[in-house]
């Protein structure tokens, strides 16, 4: 594996994307202020344009570092260079996580705080603010390893597609599902079965998923 050169593409992403990392990040931080507001509306908008922010999180950066690298031939630079396709998927994989995951991290972090410091928000929606937060993350894990994998605009746009439809599903079922249900509007936190099933099955396929990615890539042997 070259660590040289995979910091050189690692470097050069990041001076790509991280202007737009961080106006999404600012648009999210916006959005957490906006739950703090005691009003249902600027909540009800907050929580819209925070999910947003994220799922943009997610979005732009595989498309921009992987896809659009395939879509507007500089790949070719790439393949001129002493790396293999291995050490190509370890710079794409790292660099997004970063992009991605930083900023998320921090979301969801001065969320809970929010949920936590505001009278009006129950503590007991903080399990299924974090299923909808996993559900997030893990759609960024499946975009990101599709593109890297199939390195095709049309299959990517289509899973992420299929990610906010999976996205509405998801916080359909948390929301309805009892245990989750009967503790949302309490001020005590409680990890029910079901809340940590999900959590679960999101770490699971995003692990997996990204292990399928090292795999696949791994077997390749050159660009093409």
């Amino acid at each position: 594996m070259n660590i040289h050169m995979i910091r050189i593409l690692i470097l050069k992403d990041l001076r790509l994307l991280l202007v737009p990392a961080l106006l999404y990040s600012a648009l999210g931080i916006a959005a957490v202020c906006m739950l703090g507001v005691a009003q249902q509306a600027f909540f009800y908008g907050g929580t819209v344009l925070l999910i947003t922010a994220m799922m943009a999180l997610g979005f732009h950066p595989p498309m921009a570092t992987v896809v659009g690298e395939r879509k507007e031939h500089t790949l070719a630079f790439i393949m001129s260079m002493p790396i293999t396709p291995a050490d190509y998927t370890c710079s794409k994989l790292l660099v997004n996580m970063v992009l991605f995951f930083l900023p998320w991290s921090a979301l969801v972090a001065t969320t809970f705080a929010t949920i936590v410091a505001r009278s009006s928000l129950p503590d007991g929606l903080i399990p299924y603010a974090s299923i909808l937060f996993g559900t997030v993350a893990l759609s960024a894990v499946l975009i990101l390893c599709v593109g890297i994998v199939t390195e095709s605009m049309q299959w990517t746009i289509a899973t992420q597609i299929i990610s906010n439809l999976a996205f509405q599903a998801v916080m359909y079922a948390a929301s309805n599902a009892s245990d989750i249900k009967a503790s949302m509007t309490g001020d005590t936190i409680v990890w029910s079965a079901t809340a940590l099933t999900f959590l679960a099955v999101q770490l699971g396929t995003a692990v997996l998923a990204i292990c399928a990615t090292l795999w696949l890539q791994a077997r390749k042997t050159d660009f093409i």
